[in-house]
Order: C-alpha cells, then structure tokens, then sequence
C-alpha cells in the first residue's frame, strides 16, 4: 500500500481550463396579429353589441388596459372586451381607443376603437371582416391598420 504523498492524484491530470462562454437571450416583440380601426359615434357597450351580432361573437367586458404613459406621468384607462374563439382558435381584443387624457395609438387620433384578433389567420380573412363591420349601421368606417406602421404598437402587446 502505498503512502498517502506517494499516491497518485488522477484530478490533476485531467484538469483542462476551462473557457466562459456567455449567451445572449434575445427577445423579438410579436406582431402577428391584425389590427382593425373602427369609427362610431356610439357607446363601447353599443359597439361590442354590434361587433357580437355582425359577426357572431360573444365579446364580453374585460378588466380595463391600464397603460403608464410616460410623457404624461400617469396611467391611462381603456375599456376593454375579449373573447376566445373555441373552434378557430382566434382571440378578439375590442379596445377603446380614447380614454379622459389621451389615446391609446396617438398617431391613430381619427379612430375610437381598436380590434385586436390574434390567431392564425387566413389571407383574406382581415378585408373580409372589414367588409362585413362596414356594412353595420353602428360603425361610421373600419379599416385594417399595419402594426408595424405604429410608433405606439408596443402598447398592443398584452
């Protein structure tokens, strides 16, 4: 048997340095969604109202998007309705583009309501639902907005 300090170590033969390697999470804001401007002169209770039976949804009221808004230096509260579409997997985001001290899209000042729809949509299925909302007599227009035209669509990421 040998001695303790004549033993062999076998750590010290495969000790290897060791190099850092650092990764970096990058983090892609999601866009993927379709935007629907809609004018009324009506209530937002009025417009999910007509938004339910022109389309055969049911939007229910949500709680309220609140959004800090920094050049203000205070919350901003819009109301809001959703529903989930079972069948086609389509979430419908119905969002009051006007609140007691601002917009919510600043540069979409002409518009009093935003519907959001997140899903996998087809590729005529946004002019169709335009075509569909214009013809309600509760909507004065309806037109699909490009998110990523928006300086402000970041506040669309809920």
């Amino acid at each position: 048997m040998q001695s303790k300090k004549h033993q062999k170590k076998p750590w010290k033969k495969s000790l290897i340095k060791l190099t850092k390697k650092s990764h970096k999470l990058t983090f892609e804001d999601d866009f993927r969604f379709i935007l629907i401007g809609i004018s009324s002169h009506e209530n937002d209770y009025r417009v999910c109202w007509a938004l339910n039976n022109t389309l055969g949804m049911s939007l229910k009221r949500s709680e309220n998007l609140t959004i800090y808004n920094h050049r203000l230096s205070r919350n901003q509260v819009f109301s809001m309705y959703q529903y989930a579409d079972q069948e086609t997997l389509y979430h419908y985001h119905l969002i009051s583009n006007r609140c007691d001290n601002g917009f919510l899209l600043e540069e979409m000042s002409n518009i009093d309501y935003i519907l959001k729809i997140s899903g996998d949509t087809g590729k005529n299925f946004s002019a169709q639902l335009v075509h569909k909302l214009k013809k309600n007599d509760v909507i004065t227009t309806a037109f699909e907005i490009n998110p990523s035209t928006l300086k402000s669509r970041k506040k669309l990421l809920f």
